[in-house]
């Protein structure tokens, strides 16, 4: 994930209300046994899902589930300071510290190693792509399909197919990131995912829930609403259900700090530091196959079966 501090003075000064879900919020209810953390970054999970790991871990019954974690963009050169030198010794140096910082993060989160299994795609991230897109309210390379290049298209598509076995399994949850922010990696996870979910329709098992990217969300509370209006816009009413639950939000702040040496900056801190929940939206499996194509798709590729 790539944020600068350019927004967050006017994002904070927003009301934690903007936040607050539109509609009532349903009672949190991750029960299924087989939980699959599908991340675009090394830190995305950290970040997004780390109170609600958290919650789980505190209440006993992660230990006994099978959690997977999948980061798709784990081959980068992209740290807090930034040096854009794409040779072989900076691209190994970043992506094995990167994993190094992700591994021993995942080993706090689930306790132990043996609580989790760790998986690298090896996609390049958008700055190994040499993608430029427009800046996000973070800073990094936004996009949607109307950016994609051959790259992208590649990408999107096998992230599709990887994620077609995970979505067939029984008593199983998929976490995607709801693309806040927009940054392109984060869109092209989300929008795999939910194209899979609509080619297989009623062979869907896998419940799946978006969640809310940090720190774009905590840094950005008047667009919070964006992208879960723009998803629910192409299904059927009341599709996505929002799940609000409290956190230990120190807990998080500090594993950041404690493992993510090459991303941290003080920029994260107040974004994460400003709401004390979590929020994951659920939608409803009946309708993975209502799905419209997103607007901006007007090519073959992203065009719905």
């Amino acid at each position: 994930m790539r944020f600068n501090t350019n927004s967050l003075v006017a994002g904070l000064l927003a009301t934690a209300s903007c936040m607050a879900p539109a509609v009532q919020a349903a009672p949190l209810d991750v029960n299924q046994h087989n939980l699959y953390f599908l991340s675009p970054h090394p830190d995305d999970i950290l970040l997004t899902f780390g109170g609600l790991i958290n919650k789980l871990s505190k209440e006993g019954t992660l230990a006994q589930k099978t959690n997977v974690t999948e980061v798709y963009f784990s081959l980068s050169n992209y740290t807090t300071n930034h040096l854009n030198e794409l040779t072989n010794k900076r691209v190994f140096d970043v992506s094995t510290m990167r994993y190094k910082e992700d591994f021993e993060a995942h080993m706090k989160m689930f306790t132990q190693w043996d609580h989790f299994r760790y998986k690298t795609a090896g996609f390049y991230d958008a700055p190994l792509r040499k993608y430029e897109g427009s800046p996000t309210a973070g800073g990094g390379p936004a996009g949607t399909f109307t950016d994609f290049r051959q790259d992208e298209i590649g990408i999107y598509e096998r992230i599709a197919a990887d994620v077609t076995p995970i979505l067939k399994q029984d008593n199983c949850a998929a976490f995607v990131l709801l693309a806040n922010g927009s940054h392109i990696d984060h869109f092209i996870v989300r929008e795999a995912v939910m194209k899979a979910a609509h080619d297989l329709g009623a062979e869907a098992k896998c419940q799946i829930y978006f969640g809310e990217d940090q720190p774009y969300t905590g840094s950005n509370p008047d667009n919070a609403m964006d992208e879960v209006n723009s998803i629910q816009a192409r299904l059927p009413a009341n599709s996505i259900t929002p799940m609000t639950f409290w956190i230990d939000k120190q807990h998080k702040i500090d594993a950041f700090k404690e493992f993510y040496l090459s991303q941290y900056d003080l920029g994260y801190i107040p974004p994460l530091e400003s709401t004390d929940y979590e929020t994951i939206y659920k939608w409803d499996k009946t309708t993975y196959s209502a799905l419209q194509p997103h607007a901006h798709c007007q090519s073959a590729y992203c065009n719905l079966q």
